[in-house]
């Protein structure tokens, strides 16, 4: 009775200490962030096209001026999935607010259920410690970046999920296993993959069952390949693909040992050299975390599982620095990572994970408190003026905010998410279609962001009659004639679509369908989806 008492005041104080270590983000209206107005937009936009029965969520239709762009084939969906259905209900603000606070708890809510069975005292600090990383308050009221803090909510429960495969007593797969990786696979294009390389080989290197490890793993990838796959495999179809140099460049965003040790706390941005405007800290208690960790691997146990952890926390701080810039030039995937600091998540899930091997094994309880309490004074001492965003805008200045990019783009530059077939310059438009030559008339005419619909009579002329359909082109766009017939559809100068009806009266649907690789995508991620269901049926019958 009393181990399920200490249990839940365990995750009572773990809540409320969160609660109180992020409560800014209560205060009413939005914040000064670099990107949060964009997830709004993102939000808004999602609502908007899962409304229209777009599912999955594909094409951002009302983008770019309502040209549209193939935001959410290449941007992590699962934020927007979440915070759309929210703002149904309690509008954009809110539910990105609710989100970010949801996810900010969830994570240490992980850590605390990945070693509380083991030690209940070291696991609420440790679970603390990693709600105070810096790192955190970074992207929550610095940079504003929704799918980053998704993923370190998620990321304890994929370990909380794989830990499962130690035990003796529980080592089959269960159908819950592959989500939580799945669900991170979908938060963020970079964290996700990334985390998986070091997942794969947490498994290979850890004293756990791989068989339903590698296929939890497998399963993982599966259901959300729906999203991974056309990320990965059409991303040669966007502008930024053919001008990488419109993006920005991974050798000037790198850190200095100096800035990781302790850099000072500001709002700004990511700049080349030392100028950055931002802080890339690690954290006092993290390193001294880490740094007695290791000396206590190092010379106690010697074992393989722990030399990986070592490696891999190494690793990830090495490639922030730019002496890691010949892995980067050999690796040329980890250039569309855009800022080798981004590799900070890692440090933050491994400190605690790190820091329970030796913690766990101070005998003298008394000594063991002291430093539990000294490491989170540490902690919290590091991080107390991180907890808020440099301003609280009033409803005229978000007002004036959110007018400035509406519908214009949703990144920092609008070449990032642009169809290769487009042109960089904005453009503006006052109507959908254009009659380039011929003798036509059209009737019927019909406009929403993932379809159009006109009655043509194209009439015999000297010239070949020529539309211009006012949207990006993307494979995607199919259009049919008289309901059966498959038009071909061109790219203009411009990137945008082009038709060329036939002689006759003829009726014209264009629609935003799924391409090759994505509706092989949805079939691989649908019969993973399968497969889960038929392990739930299983383990159900077994009962």
């Amino acid at each position: 009775m009393m181990k399920i008492f200490a249990k839940y005041l365990g995750l009572v104080m773990l809540v409320l200490t969160g609660i109180f270590l992020i409560f800014a983000i209560f205060h009413s209206g939005w914040y000064t962030s670099h990107d949060g107005i964009f997830h709004i937009y993102r939000t808004e936009e999602a609502l908007s096209m899962l409304k229209l029965g777009q599912l999955p969520l594909r094409w951002a239709g009302n983008f770019d001026q309502g040209f549209g762009i193939p935001l959410f084939t290449f941007v992590y969906p699962l934020p927007y999935y979440l915070s759309a259905v929210l703002s149904y209900v309690i509008g954009a603000t809110w539910s990105l607010k609710v989100l970010i606070v949801t996810a900010y708890l969830t994570g240490g809510l992980g850590i605390y259920k990945l070693f509380y069975k083991k030690d209940p005292f070291v696991a609420i600090t440790l679970a603390l410690i990693y709600l105070m990383t810096p790192y955190q308050f970074l992207n929550i009221f610095v940079r504003g970046a929704i799918g980053e803090i998704l993923a370190l909510g998620l990321i304890p429960w994929v370990l909380v999920s794989f830990s499962s495969f130690m035990y003796k007593s529980s080592n089959s797969l269960k159908w819950y296993h592959p989500l939580p990786f799945a669900l991170l696979l979908l938060s963020h294009n970079f964290l996700g993959i990334l985390f998986g390389v070091f997942l794969f080989g947490y498994i290979l290197t850890q004293k756990i069952s791989r068989r339903p490890a590698l296929l939890s793993f497998a399963i993982s990838f599966g259901l959300a390949s729906f999203f991974i796959l056309p990320m990965v495999a059409e991303k040669n179809l966007l502008y930024s693909s053919q001008h990488p140099d419109l993006n920005f460049r991974y050798d000037q965003h790198f850190a200095t040992p100096k800035q990781l040790l302790y850099s000072k706390w500001d709002y700004w941005y990511s700049m080349p050299g030392e100028a950055d405007g931002m802080s890339f800290q690690l954290g006092f208690a993290q390193i001294g975390l880490c740094t007695v960790a290791i000396l206590y691997l190092i010379l106690k146990k010697r074992q393989m599982p722990s030399f990986y952890l070592i490696v891999a926390y190494g690793g990830s701080v090495f490639l922030m620095i730019s002496r890691s810039s010949f892995i980067w030039e050999l690796v040329p995937i980890l250039k569309s990572i855009q800022f080798p600091w981004r590799f900070l998540f890692m440090p933050a899930v491994l400190t605690p994970l790190l820091a329970f091997t030796w913690l766990s094994q101070i005998k003298n309880k008394q000594l063991k408190y002291l430093i539990l309490i000294f490491i989170l004074i540490l902690g919290f001492v590091n991080i107390r003026n991180y907890r808020r965003p440099m301003k609280n805008l009033s409803l005229t200045e978000y007002t004036d905010l959110y007018r400035l990019y509406l519908n214009k783009t949703s990144t920092t530059f609008r070449s990032e998410i642009l169809p290769k077939w487009s042109v960089p310059n904005e453009r503006y438009k006052f109507e959908d279609i254009l009659v380039n030559s011929g003798n036509m008339t059209i009737d019927n005419f019909t406009s929403a962001p993932l379809s159009l619909t006109a009655t043509i009579n194209n009439k015999p002329d000297d010239s070949v009659g020529r539309l211009t359909i006012l949207r990006n082109y993307y494979p995607g766009w199919v259009a049919t004639m008289d309901g059966s017939y498959q038009v071909a559809l061109t790219p203009t100068n411009e990137g945008m679509i082009s038709l060329s009806p036939v002689i006759g009266v003829h009726t014209y649907n264009i629609e935003m369908k799924s391409t090759m690789i994505e509706k092989i995508a949805n079939l691989i991620s649908l019969i993973s989806l399968i497969i889960v269901g038929l392990i739930w049926q299983k383990s159900h019958n077994q009962k």
